[in-house]
């Protein structure tokens, strides 16, 4: 009862978040919706606004393809009563229930802060897909990490970029592109040289002195111990999966990041690809900040920012709010009733 009147909680704060935030863009910030807001609205292309939805559902796919792939990787799935095949093989996860996984989690990351409640419910629902528990933990931390990895570099080429569009801030997007660098080298001297990097967290939190750092020093070690894990295993035997599953990130990243471009295509503007694509990742990157459930606020303050200076004035506004409802509100409601399925036949 604790766990759903918590998660009630979450989905009441994140909606409320989200909708407030969007109302105060399109009523009162500088890019509120006026009389051209509305002339350019009735003559949005349908089209595009059905392929800004198609492209987050076929990222959804992209990403089922890239579970299964590393699921059967580490096992496969046992059969429902937990033996092996008859010739002494097991069952691969089916993409059905790798999609169904992807949804169903996509509903605890949307309500939930950095997004962090999916990969619970994915190690859950792989388990009981047939996987052990450290081959689940295995599956979802290579997935975190491909996504850190591609995300990451792509941030520092965003940030850089954006020193251009948004000069009067260049001092701290070159900054913010400094620390991810600085970020990217750090996991790997990590994954080289794992002891030196626990004796420089413990390090840093004995100089931090607070008492209640210590919980967060044991979940880092803890969240350590399961990455070195992930990584020895795909390392010594999985190169040639973890290679595809780099592609299957790369893809499903880039499909997401088309769909603004095809929403400004949509509503009449030019779709600025590559600038589009860079202020997404930047989007992703301030979004994992965990300072709101599912990233609310955050997320739609941070696109008008942004796209101020990609978007005519009069657009932003709605621009923002299509964006978020073809993707956010999209994974919510597709992920709720996944879930209720799930829980249903649980």
């Amino acid at each position: 009862m604790a766990t759903e009147s918590r998660r009630r909680i979450f989905l009441i704060a994140s909606l409320s978040i989200s909708v407030f935030t969007l109302l105060f863009i399109l009523r009162f910030s500088p890019y509120r919706v006026t009389a051209a807001t509305f002339v350019a609205m009735s003559e949005i292309n349908p089209l595009f606004l059905a392929l800004a939805f198609a492209m987050h559902i076929s990222a959804w796919v992209i990403w089922s393809f890239r579970l299964k792939l590393m699921s059967d990787f580490l096992g496969g799935r046992a059969n429902p009563d937990g033996e092996a095949d008859r010739d002494g093989g097991r069952d691969d996860l089916k993409l059905s229930q790798s999609l169904k996984i992807i949804l169903a989690s996509l509903f605890a990351a949307c309500i939930t802060p950095s997004q962090f409640g999916g990969e619970p419910v994915r190690v859950y629902l792989l388990k009981r897909n047939g996987l052990t528990v450290g081959d689940s933990t295995a599956v979802v931390i290579g997935e975190r990490s491909l996504d850190f990895l591609v995300c990451m570099s792509g941030g520092v080429i965003s940030f850089i970029l954006f020193t251009t569009v948004i000069p009067r801030h260049a001092a701290i997007f070159t900054l913010m592109g400094l620390l991810l660098i600085l970020g990217i080298f750090t996991m790997l001297y990590g994954l080289t040289r794992p002891d030196k990097l626990r004796k420089f967290i413990g390090w840093l939190f004995s100089k931090l002195r607070v008492h209640k750092m210590e919980r967060i020093r044991d979940w880092i070690y803890h969240e350590l111990e399961n990455f070195y894990e992930a990584h020895k295993k795909f390392h010594h035997e999985g190169r040639k999966t973890i290679t595809i599953a780099l592609i299957f990130t790369i893809a499903f990243w880039l499909v997401e990041y088309t769909i603004p471009s095809l929403l400004l295509l949509g509503l009449g503007e030019h779709p600025r690809w590559f600038y589009s694509i860079a202020a997404q990742f930047i989007i992703t990157i301030i979004g994992a900040i965990p300072l709101s459930p599912g990233s609310s606020g955050i997320s739609e303050l941070s696109s008008a920012y942004l796209y101020h200076t990609l978007v005519s004035a009069p657009l932003l506004g709605v621009f923002t709010l299509l964006w978020r409802l073809s993707t956010y509100y999209t994974s919510l409601i597709a992920g709720a009733i996944t879930s209720m399925k799930v829980i249903h036949e649980i």
